[in-house]
């Protein structure tokens, strides 16, 4: 039987009429270890969010806006429907009789996600199941081995915060809010509270692990400690290092008291562990999240170093594009990635990437995260846009950048395209706004740049980025929903507008930005520039820009050659000091 029959007879055998598999892990990271890759495995869907529903019968994949295309193009089998409730459960009415049962892996899925789904299924008429049991995990045969990287120091010098300083912190907001413990299941909380990092996925520097923190300041870390090459000292004496079996005890222990749960970053699973315990809740958003994302001016130095010398590297990977491009045409996507990665390699302290490098060209671009993969590559031709996402893991921090680049002389359309998204890149990026403003209201500053022009993008505007972890990072976001913690100074956060046009083309501009203080109005904060790297002069219609726009570029452009051209060859130099030139007009619309 092939992979599809022998899950739907592992569901049979299990009376499961239909059954949910998210792309998660036991952790609901969004960057998974191969083992836990069981999502692509069944379906060969190869984007970052998804969710497969399977019955006796057919089929769906569930995916937000940046994956639609590229889901209906690797997923024949499967229905495509948008990732929301409302679609999940419209598509399950249609295949399902009243009283069918629908399950779940809870180990993969968090508590409000379980508690909406619960709701929705008993609403249509459903029985819902939550299980340890997984139908898909059972079939898949030659499944990798589980992570085991060593565990080693993030030195103070980047932390700019002793781990026993951060623990105090974190105990301060367990006390403050009465509570006995609190349950810190992601990987990046543990690694960024006790200043360590690891290698359990290639694109971020994390051990897999958890903890539970208790209100006298004694940490519970769970992971193998054989795992751990940390000097003498490193971990405060709170500290006790247990194993990951060791988490039912702790949590049995825990009978009767109050523990602080963030339910969005829970698994079920987890949860059901305390409530069986007899724990009382506080559901509220780990605090930790807050005190993380507002970054220690070693975090915001590094972050600034980090970028210099990733923007070196993008410079001579854009002078190498622009002056040999002869040489790229007719080359696949897959040689872009490669160049690129070249560069960054180059540097001692590169780490590796920050996610897989986004190489689209022509109408790939259509697709916000598509990832050239051997052979379904395209090749870069004559009059097409390359779009180009990619980032870098430091030990100083995390980059993020998208370009766009243009594969020969850019059309009157392609200019005003661009100049667009740029113009609504710049509206948010030179934007003054009061202390309080969240995500959620700064979104429309850039899209309503996109709307005056009968444009938008189905993705938000802007995302946090860890130090030397995660290249998303919580709680703030920039999106149009559920993005209501307002930005602070010291935050870092993308901002990212873009256009697709299915068929045809994708336009990104993405830059990193440091939240800072305006010294001049006390109460009101800004963006400073973190990245570095010029945008696409040939590619900007200067004629479509407002004086204020023309400045704001002009002073990027400053900015970018001031930071990078003493350190560039002589010849990347002088292409960076061309590029970069104050209004220039060589490339203006005709």
């Amino acid at each position: 039987m092939g992979r599809y029959a022998n899950v739907r007879a592992a569901m049979a055998a299990r009376r499961y009429d239909a059954f949910l598999l998210p792309r998660s892990d036991a952790y609901l990271n969004e960057d998974l270890a191969p083992a836990d890759e069981a999502l692509h495995w069944l379906t060969g869907f190869s984007g970052s969010v998804g969710l497969a529903v399977l019955t006796q019968e057919r089929a769906a994949l569930l995916v937000d806006g940046r994956y639609t295309e590229q889901a209906r193009q690797e997923c024949t089998q499967f229905d495509t429907l948008m990732l929301d409730e409302s679609s999940l459960f419209s598509w399950l009415r249609g295949q399902l009789q009243p009283g069918a049962t629908i399950a779940c892996d809870s180990r993969l899925h968090s508590v409000d996600e379980c508690a909406r789904w619960q709701v929705m299924a008993t609403q249509s008429g459903f029985n819902w199941h939550e299980s340890l049991d997984n139908p898909v995990l059972e079939c898949w045969r030659n499944r990798p081995e589980a992570p085991n990287s060593p565990v080693l120091t993030w030195g103070l010098q980047y932390a700019g915060m002793a781990a026993q300083d951060k623990l105090e912190n974190l105990t301060a907001s367990l006390g403050a809010s009465q509570c006995d413990a609190l349950w810190l299941p992601a990987p990046d909380m543990v690694a960024w509270l006790l200043n360590v990092r690891g290698q359990d996925i290639d694109i971020a520097p994390l051990p897999f692990s958890n903890a539970l923190l208790y209100a006298d300041g004694r940490l519970d870390w769970f992971i193998d400690a054989n795992r751990l090459q940390l000097p003498q000292g490193w971990l405060p004496a709170t500290v006790s290092v247990r194993s990951p079996q060791w988490l039912d005890q702790a949590i049995a222990e825990l009978y009767g008291q109050r523990v602080w749960i963030d339910c969005r970053m829970c698994t079920a699973a987890v949860y059901r562990q305390f409530e069986s315990a007899g724990c009382a809740f506080y559901e509220a958003q780990n605090p930790l999240l807050l005190q993380r994302a507002c970054k220690q001016p070693a975090e915001l130095s590094g972050s600034r170093e980090a970028h210099r010398i990733d923007g070196l590297a993008l410079c001579r990977f854009l002078y190498e594009f622009h002056d040999r491009c002869d040489r790229f045409l007719g080359q696949s996507e897959l040689s872009i990635v490669e160049s690129l990665e070249g560069w960054r390699t180059r540097h001692p302290d590169y780490q590796g990437a920050s996610f897989e490098t986004i190489a689209a060209t022509g109408a790939n671009g259509a697709q916000p995260h598509y990832l050239p993969k051997p052979g379904r590559a395209a090749k870069l031709k004559h009059g097409e846009l390359l779009l180009i996402d990619s980032g870098g893991q430091y030990p100083q921090g995390t980059t993020d950048v998208t370009r766009v680049l243009a594969c020969s002389p850019a059309t009157a359309r392609q200019r005003y395209l661009y100049t667009t998204v740029l113009r609504a890149h710049i509206a948010l990026a030179s934007c003054l706004f009061p202390v309080g403003t969240s995500g959620q209201q700064l979104d429309s500053v850039a899209r309503q740049v996109m709307w005056r022009e009968g444009l938008d993008y189905a993705h938000g505007t802007g995302h946090g980025v860890g130090s030397y972890l995660h290249v998303h990072e919580g709680p703030h976001r920039i999106a149009p929903h559920a993005s209501a913690v307002p930005l602070q100074a010291g935050m870092v956060t993308s901002i990212e507008p873009g256009v697709y046009l299915s068929g045809e083309l994708g336009i990104r501009i993405e830059n990193l930005y440091e939240v800072v203080e305006v010294e001049a109005h006390p109460g009101f904060l800004k963006f400073q520039v973190l990245t570095l790297a010029p945008f696409a002069i040939e590619l900007i219609d200067r004629g479509l820009l407002s004086p204020a726009e023309t400045q704001w570029l002009d002073e990027y452009h400053w900015t970018v050659r001031g930071a990078l051209a003493a350190s560039l060859e002589p010849d990347v130099a002088a292409w960076l000091l061309r590029q970069t030139l104050p209004n220039n007009m060589q490339f203006r619309a005709e």
